[in-house]
């Protein structure tokens, strides 16, 4: 299983969670100052509360969750990463759910050490045309 020690292992740690369904594991992999946009054209939500209930409309499509790093820039405590995601899973009415994109996401160094997700745009890619 990942762990939060490295931004890989928490990208890791992430999809675990969302494929095993436990929204209190992927909620741990974040910073409580967190923004996420939930879908291209919306405001992101900011902080844990409201990434809680995104999360959660992911997870209960029972996702099966892909994730490639594609770019990474370093700067102390401080990484910028670029990912394509795809996730499969079952929408309310049963019909398959599948999406993607090319994902941006800003991990900080905690004081302890570890790494949590600051910011994430999942759908970075539709918000640019790419």
């Amino acid at each position: 299983m990942g762990s939060r020690n490295s931004v890989t292992e928490l990208n890791e740690l992430f999809v675990e969670a969302m494929n095993a369904g436990d929204l209190d594991l992927a909620m741990s992999c974040w910073d409580e100052d967190t923004v996420f946009q939930t879908a291209p054209g919306t405001e992101p939500v900011r902080g844990l509360g409201g990434l809680r209930g995104a999360l959660q409309q992911f997870i209960d499509t029972k996702p099966h969750l892909t994730i490639e790093e594609l770019h990474r820039v370093e700067a102390g405590d401080v990484v910028l990463v670029a990912l394509k995601w795809h996730l499969v899973g079952t929408g309310a009415d049963g019909q398959t759910v599948e999406m993607g994109a090319v994902d941006s996401n800003v991990f900080c160094r905690q004081a302890d050490g570890t790494w949590r997700i600051r910011i994430d745009n999942p759908f970075h890619s539709q918000h640019i045309g790419f």
